[in-house]
C-alpha cells in the first residue's frame, strides 16, 4: 500500500511504501512506522529487535514509538534533533530492561529518515546494522555503514570482502539497549533532494540476501514503491534460505508534483 504526501508548500510529492516478512523465524521482531506533520516534516523509522525470551519485538516497538513520539513533540529538522530521537529510544528501552530480568538483553537496531518538504532536504541517522540506501537516477549513491564487528574489521583492512559474506556478521558494536562502544551515526549535513531520489530503510534480513546491483535492477523494473518492495521481498524469499531472518523495508520516493509532469 502506498501513502502519498503533497501540499502547496511542498517542493515535491512524496510516496512511501513498506513491507515485512517473518522469513523462517517464528515471530517477526522488526517494526517500522512513519509520522507526517505536513510542512513540519516527515519522519520514517525502522527497527530490528533482538534479545532473549522473545522481547526483541518489544524493543523494536519501543524504539519506533519513541522516535515517532519524539518527532511529534519536537519536529525540528536538524542533526541534533535526530540524535535526541535516538537518545530517547535508548532511554525507553533501557528503562524497560531494568523492570524485568527477561528483558535485560533486549535491544534493537534503528534507522531514521527525516524529510523537510518545504526545504526539499533529507537527514538520516542509524545505529546497528539496519541500513539506509539512497538511489539517484536509479543508481545507489550511498548506504550507511553498519555498526558491527565485521564492518570495523573491514574498515581496519583486516578483511576486504562484503560484510554479508563474513562469519559472525551479526555481532553488533552498537545498538539501542546493547552494550557497545560505537555511538550512533548522524548525518551531519542535510541533503538537497531531486525528483527521482529513492530512499530505502531496511533490516539486515533484506539486504543480507540482496546485493545492491539487484536492488538497482529491481528498482528499474518497478513502476512504483509498492511494486519495488514486493519484488525485493519475493527475490529474497525465493532463495529459500533455511536461516532466513525477518525482513522489513520502507521506501520513500521523491516525485515531481502531478502538475509538474
Amino acid at each position: 500500500m502506498i501513502s502519498c504526501f503533497d501540499g502547496p508548500e511542498h517542493r515535491f510529492s512524496i510516496q512511501v511504501a513498506s513491507g515485512s516478512h517473518c522469513g523462517k523465524r517464528p515471530r517477526n521482531e522488526d517494526a517500522m512506522g512513519l509520522i507526517n506533520l505536513d510542512t513540519n516534516g516527515l519522519c520514517c523509522v525502522l527497527a530490528d529487535g533482538a534479545g532473549g525470551h522473545g522481547h526483541g519485538d518489544f524493543a523494536a516497538q519501543l524504539t519506533v514509538q519513541a522516535v515517532l513520539g519524539g518527532f511529534r513533540e519536537n519536529p525540528l529538522f536538524a542533526p541534533a534533533s535526530l540524535a535526541s530521537l535516538i537518545s530517547l529510544a535508548e532511554h525507553r528501552v533501557s528503562e524497560q530492561q531494568t523492570l524485568s530480568a527477561s528483558r535485560t538483553s533486549m535491544s534493537a537496531t534503528v534507522v531514521v529518515l527525516c524529510i523537510n518538504p518545504k526545504q526539499g532536504c533529507a537527514l538520516w541517522a542509524h545505529w546497528g546494522d539496519s541500513r539506509l540506501y539512497w538511489f539517484r537516477a536509479g543508481r545507489m549513491r550511498l548506504r550507511t555503514q553498519d555498526h558491527s564487528l565485521m564492518q570495523q574489521l573491514v574498515h581496519a583492512g583486516v578483511y576486504k570482502d562484503d560484510p554479508r559474506n563474513l562469519p559472525n556478521r551479526n555481532v553488533l558494536a552498537g545498538a539501542i539497549g546493547a552494550e557497545g562502544q560505537v555511538p550512533p551515526t548522524i548525518q551531519a549535513d542535510a541533503m538537497a533532494l531531486e525528483p527521482g531520489d529513492v530512499f530505502l530503510l531496511c533490516s539486515d534480513g533484506l539486504w543480507e540476501g540482496l546485493p545492491e546491483s539487484e536492488m538497482e535492477q529491481l528498482l528499474s523494473a518497478s513502476h512504483g514503491p509498492d511494486e519495488w518492495i514486493q519484488r525485493m521481498t519475493a527475490r529474497v524469499i525465493s532463495a529459500n534460505n533455511s536461516h532466513q531472518d525477518n525482513l522489513s523495508a520502507l521506501t520513500v520516493w521523491i516525485c515531481p508534483h502531478e502538475t509538474d509532469n
